[in-house]
């Protein structure tokens, strides 16, 4: 202990935890780009395989009703085995499942499954690899992150979420403009496998585990006391569902987080179709006013985890995740109805930008809690709150085409405004401070 301190006193902590969280915002970016390159091609695929509006609803959803389905497996094997080698696979996986998108129909004959049935089957796929994707992350931020850094840790792959979602439009337009549909996803597969690579040889499930890290850093993890990181036992040998599935946080974080999901499916499946149906742009048009709700969501994030981190050290944790989370909540709500009835384009790109970046600002809170509540499952419980989410996400990209063509766009939109609304709400209810495991209850007060 005498050398870690001599060694903290003569030395700067190094900065490897903040290293991997620019490699968790490179990954989310990779998920956004494979997740909406269907959307930005969804006319030319419907054009190629002659599907409905309908229909396309229903690829959609296949990918998020197994992000959802698979995000307690994902957060139980990141926790169980580690995020190193969990998310490397996953990445893996679902490159390979992005490319088949582009193939699988021309591969399977029509007399074995209709178009419709493969293209499901890919995006299924695909969605089961994401889904290890954003438990990883907690469970990483688990270990490495210090309290008082883990809503802006959370922050930033979300932010990184929206720069990829920005950039996913134009360059997804861009390639299938220069170079055909197919083409754009063979090259998003390519990168996904060069990141699953650059993970695996970077990342370690444990701090001590990584040659950079050195002894002041350490320390800074884990609060100046002894690093439990250091500890096999850091990774959760048994999992307690019965203590999880008994706590009201855990089903309140879910509910508020699949209305968060049910909105911000509609910015990643539909919205670019809104635009160009309700409001008459062209293709690479749209494609460039689809990039100002992911700029928002780009700015907005980290500075949702920044107050998020700086409230609950102020005031508690509390009081500090809830503000964050209903602030954010319910201007989003507010602004996704205005953009709906705004007439004027620029003022109502503007409001749903808004709106996009209000959503994701209150995520860190989320994410935070997730932690704050158990850090041992951090990964079993931020995946049943991402199952929440994405059961949202499930929901909306089937209902929304459905509800526009009866009611039409803007009142799609404001029920979507009303149950966000309604989310934000549930915080008045949810207890950061209640934890789960007892073990940790003295070394983490904020």
């Amino acid at each position: 202990m005498a050398i870690a301190s001599q060694t903290t006193t003569l030395r700067a902590p190094s900065l490897i935890r903040w290293v991997i969280v620019g490699l968790m915002l490179i990954v989310s970016m990779v998920t956004y780009l494979d997740r909406i390159n269907i959307s930005i091609a969804s006319s030319q695929i419907m054009s190629t395989y002659n599907l409905s509006a309908v229909d396309m609803g229903k690829i959609f959803s296949a990918f998020v009703f197994s992000y959802g389905l698979f995000q307690l497996a994902g957060g139980w094997m990141a926790d169980r085995f580690g995020p190193r080698a969990v998310l490397s696979f996953a990445i893996l996986w679902w490159s390979a499942f992005t490319a088949l998108t582009a193939c699988i129909a021309d591969i399977v004959p029509i007399s074995i499954a209709p178009t419709i049935v493969t293209l499901i089957v890919a995006r299924f796929c695909l969605g089961i690899g994401e889904a290890a994707a954003w438990p990883s992350f907690n469970r990483t931020n688990a270990t490495w992150i210090p309290p008082n850094e883990r809503a802006l840790a959370s922050s930033i792959p979300l932010a990184g979420g929206g720069f990829g979602a920005a950039l996913t439009s134009p360059f997804i337009a861009w390639l299938m403009i220069s170079y055909g549909w197919k083409t754009s996803f063979y090259i998003c597969g390519a990168i996904g496998t060069v990141v699953a690579a650059v993970w695996f040889w970077y990342v370690r499930d444990r701090p001590s585990e990584h040659p950079g890290v050195n002894a002041a850093e350490l320390v800074l993890i884990e609060g100046g006391r002894p690093a439990v990181s250091t500890e096999k036992s850091v990774l959760a040998a048994k999992t307690p569902w019965g203590r999880i599935f008994s706590e009201a946080n855990v089903y309140l974080i879910f509910l508020t987080n699949f209305t968060a999901g049910y909105v911000i499916y509609i910015y990643l499946t539909w919205f670019y179709t809104y635009l160009l149906q309700a409001r008459h742009l062209s293709v690479m048009k749209g494609s460039v006013y689809t990039m100002g709700p992911f700029l928002a969501i780009t700015l907005m994030t980290p500075l949702g985890g920044l107050l998020c981190d700086r409230a609950a050290k102020r005031y508690g944790r509390t009081f500090g995740r809830r503000v964050i989370a209903i602030s954010g909540m319910g201007v989003a709500a507010i602004s996704l109805f205005l953009g709906a009835r705004l007439p004027n384009l620029n003022e109502s790109i503007f409001a749903f930008s808004l709106g996009a970046g209000a959503v994701y600002f209150s995520l860190s809170s989320h994410w935070a809690t997730t932690i704050d509540i158990t850090r041992k499952h951090a990964g079993t419980v931020s995946g049943i709150m991402n199952w929440g989410g994405n059961t949202g996400g499930m929901i909306s990209p089937i209902l929304m085409p459905y509800l526009a063509q009866k009611f039409g766009w803007m009142p799609a939109l404001e029920i979507a405004a009303g149950i966000l609304l309604a989310g934000s709400l549930l915080w008045l209810f949810i207890r950061p401070e209640k934890l789960l495991d007892a073990d940790f209850a003295e070394r983490e007060i904020p």
